[in-house]
């Protein structure tokens, strides 16, 4: 039986060590800047957030292109040539990426081939990625069917939410109107979003001070989706305040969760979500 080969888009923030250790092949999402197309990953998210300073303009993103996918799956074909792709996708709503890769698959019917999708991006489908990892090293038996089930139920059963710190990205970006983002700050609202079945679901608003909103979110997280301990992912994007991680990593440890992981949020979710947001991710109740 052939080795399943996890392939996933950059958008999930997965670590070199981590890809390294797991065998786990990135497919590059894109950022541009203005004319210039770059490939996430290949430099800091500290240039997202110089550019936008410089210019008060935002860089666009794109997902990764059938000829993204086409050049992993060939190095694939020829570095393991009995090897299956199971590819653990970034949000198919939010992206091309998802469609790319199964056409580029289609034009590969000698490469066994499945996916599913995550619906999420980032910590949350860095969770999914790398506890499925886990589980192949644990069962070298599955097939590619019964790896595809059980991501599938790690799918549903993973669960994720943000709220950002400030308004000037998504102001910038027209995702809010100006006099709600001012409102906003005047007033210390930080809004939760939650990722659900792909989409980005506002939900309860918070008001004060970050670190208590990100105490408090924290807490009707997991109460709301019942995550299991111990383990928990959370992540956040550049410039994040070194007293909101302590405050985030106070509360967990409080409400039981032993196995903390931290994730820096690349290029492509600093360029949507801008500076100080927090999030996090875990697996609890059937979500979908």
């Amino acid at each position: 039986m052939g080795k399943i080969i996890l392939v996933a888009e950059s958008g999930c923030d997965v670590t070199a060590d981590l890809r390294e250790r797991y065998g786990i092949r990135i497919v590059p999402m894109h950022v541009i800047f203005g004319d210039t197309i770059r490939d996430d990953g290949t430099f800091p998210p500290s240039e997202v957030l110089d550019y936008f300073r410089k210019t008060n303009k935002i860089p666009t993103t794109s997902g990764a292109m059938i000829y993204d996918f086409s050049r992993v799956f060939d190095e694939i074909m020829i570095s393991e040539p009995e090897a299956s792709v199971l590819h653990i996708a970034y949000s198919a709503v939010t992206t091309c990426s998802y469609d790319c890769a199964r056409q580029a698959a289609e034009e590969r019917p000698q490469m066994p081939f499945a996916q599913v999708d995550t619906g999420m991006f980032s910590y949350g489908h860095y969770s999914v990625v790398i506890r499925m990892a886990q589980m192949l090293e644990q069962h070298p038996e599955w097939t590619l069917k019964d790896a595809q089930e059980a991501a599938q139920d790690l799918v549903n059963h993973s669960c994720m939410a943000f709220v950002p710190d400030g308004f000037d990205f998504l102001r910038a970006s027209g995702r809010v109107r100006n006099t709600a983002a001012l409102v906003g700050e005047l007033l210390r609202i930080h809004p939760r979003v939650d990722q659900v079945n792909g989409y980005l679901v506002p939900g309860k608003r918070y008001r004060g001070r970050m670190d208590r909103v990100i105490q408090a979110m924290i807490r009707d997280f997991v109460r709301d989706y019942e995550t299991e301990r111990p383990e928990i992912w959370l992540g956040h994007t550049p410039e994040f305040a070194d007293a909101y991680k302590k405050a985030a990593e106070d509360t967990v440890r409080e409400l039981g969760f032993t196995m903390i992981h931290w994730i820096e949020c690349g290029c492509v979710i600093t360029t949507h979500g801008g500076t100080g947001c927090f999030g996090l991710s875990g697996f609890g109740k059937a979500v979908r």
